[in-house]
């Protein structure tokens, strides 16, 4: 309440102005000289009275506008959707989760069911913004000793309804915040049974990003986490000099090398190759203990250093602890949903076997490829004396047979391939190679050959060797003897090659050789290797006119069901199965089969290593009229050879008996 009116107090100012103006008339009047002067007085005394009596000053409505009339509101009882209000805050709730800058999750634990906020969907760099409705998500895509850990602690949380929080990489390395902190608290009931857990996951942020950048980039390997190679020989070079201090110092080194690596690459993708590193480097963190050092130290090879060896005997320690990292590293590997099973090979060498970097490095890889090649293939191996110098004369083999290859040392035996049933005349022979070394003479292809394989020079190898082959029979050709064949082996990963067809029709085109005088060898296991991919070259082979034989048979995968879907001219029986043919029911009862086959699919059949006159005489009883061996002749140089053909190529075809053909061998 005012304690008075602002409008009669300025009425009443303006009455008090007129009695003033009105009380200095008379001494105006005297001043002046003419009456007029007064008269702007007289008025301003009279407009002052009239504002004073008469005017309406505007009274205060609380209108902006007072040209508009507002209504007064009506008091309304409000109505409540319950259901309606529900959804507000929902999509209130919605919406607070989406803009923060943490992830939210819950686990419902009668149901089993997990909810996933979009946000931790980009956060775990999942394809789409909708996860799966249970926990294999995380799983997927962080590394296995985390995902165990979350395991653990959840269930524990879940146990004593409290609270857990743990740390979290993604095995997406590509990513830059790869570290993640879940968390989660467990929600009871009334009766203390857990019904709920509510968490959230939230970027792990490094509060020194320039210094550790640096030192990963000079000693972390990007794509696993573990130590890299150059720190791995800093280590080690450290721990050398200690045992060259103090010779009770004793420490080992293990390389472990995933088998067959290529192959997980070739057949998922890189991505799950490098998945698979980054949980072998991960398992290998978890089992190592403080003092050792993991490193990755090549594409597919990892490194730890193993201290603190004190027992007598080093091996004592060392057995448990080795065949511990190594059942742990092979386990299957959980990816994308399925169990990846892998191989690994794993080398020890102990530090009182040498004592430099470089011969514990090159005595531990000469152990590992002597394993490899070996029958523990994919197990455990410590180095022994005598693998080094192996391993060395390995190494000087394989660079030998590089420069061998660059100088053509390689030269072609040819052993004949003789039809008993014509009078023993020869159909064609097979191009055995042999390695003419300046230093040592003639070497035995049993001796270069595994390690050409191994090393893979077997591929230019065998360009080099069906290339001599066939300049060799477009000779013959030319010469008169048309309808001779040569047989030429390749190697599986020869056959394997894409561009193996089109590699085979650039040496015939070169050569100038009508391909059918050109016979392609390979082994069962070549044949069943990529089974569609090798069916698909064989037939490209034989639409132009090469035909395939199939060498070794009996030995590997003998099959009607693969023989009937392979374009195969040719079955060439081991020598293993004729040895013992003319003194043994077995190996002669195998030998029928094998014949009887050929003859039910009309495929040519070649005994190898025929060597006696009884396992002749039962062969041609059998029916088996291609033979090849030493009973015939040993492999020949391309003259000897020549010489064979002019003696045993024009044989006129009659039906002479066995015993007249042979009468005509020995002559």
């Amino acid at each position: 309440m005012r304690l008075f009116d602002e409008h009669v107090v300025l009425r009443f100012a303006l009455l008090l102005a007129c009695l003033l103006f009105a009380e200095s008339i008379p001494d105006i009047l005297n001043l002046s000289e003419h009456a007029y002067n007064f008269i702007p007085y007289i008025l301003a005394i009279v407009f002052l009275a009239y504002v004073a009596l008469f005017y309406k000053f505007p009274v205060e409505t609380g209108k902006i506008r007072n040209d508009v009339e507002i209504p007064e509101p009506k008091v309304v009882e409000p109505i409540r959707d319950l259901k309606k209000d529900l959804l507000e805050k929902d999509e209130m709730f919605q919406m607070m989760i989406d803009v923060s800058s943490d992830g939210f999750w819950t686990f419902d634990v009668a149901s089993g069911k997990v909810y996933w906020s979009n946000r931790i969907a980009k956060m775990l760099a999942a394809e789409n913004t909708s996860l799966e409705d249970t926990f294999e998500p995380l799983q997927k895509r962080v590394i296995e000793s985390d995902w165990n850990a979350f395991r653990e602690q959840l269930n524990a949380a879940l146990q004593k309804a409290g609270t857990f929080s743990c740390n979290l990489t993604l095995l997406d390395a590509s990513k830059k915040n790869a570290k993640f902190v879940i968390s989660g608290r467990v929600q009871s009931n009334d009766l203390g049974r857990p019904i709920r857990v509510i968490g959230s996951l939230t970027e792990k942020i490094d509060r020194k990003p320039d210094e550790r950048e640096a030192y990963n980039f000079v000693y972390q390997d990007a794509l696993t986490g573990v130590y890299n190679r150059k720190y791995f020989l800093e280590k080690l070079k450290m721990d050398v000099d200690i045992a060259a201090k103090r010779p009770d110092y004793v420490f080992a080194v293990a390389l472990l090398d995933i088998d067959s690596f290529g192959a997980i690459n070739a057949s998922y993708s890189i991505n799950i190759g490098d998945n698979v590193l980054r949980t072998i480097a991960d398992r290998l963190k978890s089992i190592a203990r403080p003092d050792d050092c993991v490193a990755r130290i090549g594409p597919d090879v990892f490194a730890v250093i193993l201290h603190n060896i004190e027992s007598r005997d080093p091996n004592d320690d060392l057995i448990p602890l080795v065949r511990n990292i190594h059942n742990k590293v092979k386990s299957p590997i959980l990816l994308e949903g399925k169990d990846l099973y892998i191989s690994v090979s794993m080398s020890i060498v102990i530090n009182q076997d040498v004592d430099c970097v470089e011969d514990i490095l090159a005595n531990a890889n000469a152990s590992l490829r002597d394993m490899k090649k070996g029958i523990n293939h994919g197990g455990i191996q410590f180095f022994s004396g005598g693998i080094r110098e192996k391993a060395m004369k390995l190494y000087k083999l394989e660079f030998e047979i590089r420069r061998a290859i660059q100088a053509q040392e390689f030269v072609l035996m040819y052993q004949p391939i003789v039809d008993i049933r014509a009078g023993n005349k020869i159909v064609g022979f097979e191009a055995l190679v042999r390695w003419n070394q300046s230093e040592r003479g003639i070497i035995s292809p049993a001796e270069f050959i595994p390690i050409a394989e191994e090393t893979g020079l077997i591929v230019p190898m065998g360009a080099l060797i069906l290339r001599m082959a066939c300049r060799q029979t477009k000779l013959w050709v030319d010469m008169g003897y048309k309808n001779i064949q040569v047989a030429v082996n390749f190697s599986a990963k020869q056959f394997s090659m894409d561009s193996m067809v089109d590699d085979v029709r650039r040496v015939l085109t070169e050569t100038n050789l009508n391909p059918r005088n050109l016979k392609l060898e390979i082994t069962e296991y070549t044949a069943m290797c990529e089974a569609d991919k090798t069916i698909e070259i064989m037939r490209a082979l034989s639409n132009m006119g090469i035909q395939i034989s199939i060498d070794d048979f009996g030995t590997g995968y003998s099959s009607l069901s693969y023989l009937k879907r392979y374009p195969v001219h040719t079955l060439k029986m081991d020598k293993y199965f004729v040895d013992h043919v003319a003194d043994n029911e077995e190996d002669a009862a195998f030998a029928r089969m094998v014949i009887g086959i050929a003859k039910s699919l009309n495929l040519d059949l070649i005994a190898e290593g025929v060597e006696t006159k009884e396992q002749l005489d039962f062969l041609y009883r059998e029916g088996c009229r291609l033979i090849q061996g030493f009973y015939f002749s040993r492999p020949l140089n391309t003259e000897m050879a020549l010489e064979y053909m002019k003696n045993h190529y024009n044989i006129p075809s009659q039906g002479s008996t066995f015993e007249t053909e042979q009468e005509a061998v020995k002559a």
